[in-house]
């Protein structure tokens, strides 16, 4: 009887634990004449997945970028999607940063000259897409 009980017990601690989220930015710009977007997502774990579409985007890329750098990107993003957030100035072409955590999306979208986004914001967008250009990616299978 005991063993069923911690059988129960494993059980529920696996679901729990694949129920949570896992925290992760995004990065990306799109637009223009074809209205297409590339999109990056960064995860805690250092994974780093590349879609591109209208719409819905289709990861079908997949690289991988330090855990510490991961980590670091996701703290700066996070704090100026907190800080910034809401910001949804997109024009022609467009640029985001979003940070998700338990399902709970901030975003700052910009690219309207009208409505310029702050400095920080730009500084963190290009330190994100630094970082990801050196990704060697695969595709998913």
């Amino acid at each position: 009887m005991k063993g069923v009980y911690f059988f129960a017990l494993a059980v529920l601690i696996c679901d729990c634990s694949s129920l949570a989220q896992d925290k992760f930015i995004s990065v990306g710009s799109g637009g223009g004449f074809a209205g297409t977007s590339t999109v990056y997502k960064v995860t805690s774990k250092g994974e780093v997945f590349k879609g591109n579409g209208v719409g819905d985007i289709e990861f079908t890329l997949c690289g991988k970028i330090d855990r510490a750098k991961a980590k670091e990107i996701i703290t700066k993003v996070s704090d100026q999607a907190r800080a910034a957030s809401p910001f949804s100035h997109p024009g022609n072409l467009y640029y985001f940063i979003a940070s998700t955590e338990n399902g709970n999306e901030q975003t700052i979208t910009w690219g309207d000259v009208d409505h310029p986004v702050a400095e920080e914001v730009k500084k963190v967008y290009d330190e994100v897409q630094a970082s990801v250009n050196t990704v060697e990616f695969k595709p998913i299978k």
